[in-house]
């Protein structure tokens, strides 16, 4: 992918707090997006694939992302059209009763953003994968098979296949790490990495997986923060051939 043109759709803000509406950067490279969190992510899927038509999706995270405590709210205020620009996304909000009072809250969530797509595109859907740690609301979709972290470098390629494309591929970084008296750590090796990103390059080049988005989650309870999080996103995206680096501002 060096070849490709890359872009900042979001320009990098700071190494800032990253939360359910807080957004530092989104970067893209060919049908490669990273973020600082996963709320970007439905938008980046539009603009590469027609999420009405049949498709499949991996997702790989500590959560599920699959928030519902206000999921008929959130789907009542949904964008009238997906033609929206990364501004318009990112700022699409609803009047909504807080303690406060009434004040203007977006719809999309670094939480909930799976919950909507299975809502609201669920029915296109021919494959669903979830690898995750089972942090978070149960997935609402009928047909999700799961992986176990032992299992997915081992079965990822046969699981991508080409007669349920064109696939997204969703991942967090969170995934991958652990905590232990020392702090954060990675809990794969190596080799763990190497297989799982070079079947995914793979899998890009053969036109199966057409739309990927990475989130670092630089937050000190699932990764240990920035330094960690852009450390493991230049390693797994150099597996990749993809060249990543956050600006020293």
């Amino acid at each position: 992918m060096k070849h490709e043109t890359t872009r900042w759709l979001i320009p990098f803000k700071g190494r800032d707090h990253s939360g359910a509406y807080d957004h530092n950067f989104l970067w893209k490279q060919g049908c490669v997006y990273v973020m600082d969190n996963h709320r970007a992510a439905l938008w980046c899927w539009h603009q590469e694939i027609d999420l009405r038509s049949s498709h499949s999706i991996f997702h790989i995270d500590r959560h599920t992302d699959c928030l519902q405590s206000k999921l008929d709210e959130w789907l009542a205020h949904l964008p009238s059209s997906w033609t929206l620009s990364i501004e318009e996304y990112m700022s699409h909000s609803y009047q909504a009763d807080t303690p406060i009072g009434k004040d203007y809250t977006p719809v999309f969530r670094w939480d909930n953003f799976l919950s909507l797509y299975l809502s609201e595109f669920g029915k296109y859907i021919s494959r669903c994968y979830f690898a995750t740690h089972d942090d978070g609301d149960k997935p609402n979709h009928a047909r999700v098979m799961k992986s176990e972290v032992e299992s997915l470098p081992g079965n990822f390629d046969y699981w991508l296949n080409g007669r349920d494309k064109p696939w997204i591929v969703d991942i967090d970084l969170d995934y991958f790490f652990y905590r232990d008296d020392e702090g954060y750590k990675v809990m794969v090796s190596d080799e763990y990495l190497d297989t799982l990103f070079k079947c995914l390059r793979s899998k890009i080049d053969a036109g199966v997986v057409v739309a990927v988005t990475i989130a670092l989650t630089p937050c000190e309870e699932f990764t240990g923060g920035w330094e960690a999080s852009e450390k493991l996103a230049q390693r797994v995206l150099k597996i990749m051939d993809i060249e990543f680096r956050l600006p020293t501002l």
